[in-house]
């Protein structure tokens, strides 16, 4: 439920200019009736705007009170004959746009918190907001638009573009960061990477010279680590989506609009190309390539290079307790010695 104490809202809009906004088709509704929110099929009132677009849910448009829905026009059919429709090919990316229309993101209040720490050689713009207890190292470059929340770390020489947020706690250094960036709550970014040598007479850590470019338009999920390079950079890709609690590896390098799952990982020099799509879990082995377009479901162990558009995956899903003992006693049988 969008809740005022957490999300702002504007007054209600009319169901037309939502339409406009939406890029969609009033194909039934008066286009002055007011919208005032969102919310789900089965919650939804008759001031509220919800969305169809998954068959399973026909029965919940069947019986849904919301004002006006966002659905494919093949789907009209199960909608009440009240409620008002927007007719539109990608109904859950038109919902996005009306919800950031109709509650928009917290904006940014220039200014500096009293108790940040502000390096004197660093460059901070005056329409920047730096919260509280915030430090900001030498060198670091701090654009018109960002937004720093209480307890981020920003190292020495650190660029961060224009609208982007750093979340609190988190810790960005030897990084080069694109504009509208977003980069959650606790995530690390730039540390050193996990490389070294070792043999009997001991371990060498491996220096890791590099660093992390993040292009445009990049999320980094909450608690999420992506290390630096050791010689070259480690890179991520236009319009990327991060879950939390990814490792990214160093030396790893995304293509464009790649979406990687939570608890998924890249080890050291895996590298994918645009629009990749890892599920939770998913684990890519050092030094692999990985396609264009390629899907790999939850728990995937990547451990060869992948074909562009290949959809992957080496798991079983959960099974009966007692048939997967049984399958796991099979195994056993087939493998024994004699």
């Amino acid at each position: 439920m969008i809740d005022a104490r957490f999300h702002m809202s504007q007054p209600p809009m009319a169901l037309g200019e939502l339409a406009e906004r939406a890029g969609a088709r009033l194909y039934r509704g008066d286009p002055a009736s007011l919208i005032s929110t969102i919310k789900p099929l089965d919650l939804a009132d008759s001031g509220s705007l919800s969305f169809f677009e998954n068959p399973r849910y026909a029965a919940q448009l069947r019986q849904s009170n919301a004002g006006a829905c966002l659905l494919h026009e093949s789907a009209v059919q199960h909608a009440p004959e009240a409620m008002a429709l927007l007719l539109t090919e990608r109904p859950r990316r038109s919902f996005a746009r009306l919800a950031r229309v109709l509650h928009p993101p917290r904006i940014t209040v220039p200014g500096q918190h009293p108790s940040a720490v502000v390096d004197a050689a660093a460059k901070v713009d005056p329409g920047a907001e730096i919260g509280p207890l915030v430090h900001i190292a030498a060198g670091a470059e701090i654009a018109a638009g960002v937004r720093i929340d209480a307890g981020a770390v920003i190292g020495a020489g650190v660029v961060i573009g224009a609208d982007s947020v750093i979340g609190a706690n988190a810790v960005v250094e030897f990084c080069l960061i694109g504009a509208r960036v977003v980069i959650y709550p606790g995530a690390c970014v730039g540390q050193t990477g996990f490389g070294f040598d070792s043999d009997p007479e001991g371990i060498v850590k491996v220096p890791h010279l590099g660093r992390v470019i993040i292009a445009d338009d990049v999320e980094i999920g909450a608690n999420t680590t992506v290390d630096r390079g050791s010689a070259g950079d480690t890179v991520i890709g236009r319009g990327t989506m991060i879950d939390n609690q990814v490792q990214i590896g160093h030396n790893c390098v995304t293509g464009k609009g790649c979406i990687i799952v939570a608890q998924a990982g890249l080890a050291g020099s895996a590298r994918l190309g645009d629009y990749v799509v890892l599920g939770g879990k998913a684990g890519v082995a050092g030094h692999i390539a990985v396609g264009d377009f390629v899907q790999a479901a939850g728990g995937a162990s990547i451990t060869k290079s992948v074909a562009a558009g290949a959809k992957v995956s080496n798991v079983w899903p959960a099974t009966d307790i007692g048939r997967w003992r049984r399958q796991v006693a099979a195994f056993r049988r087939l493998t024994r010695k004699g």
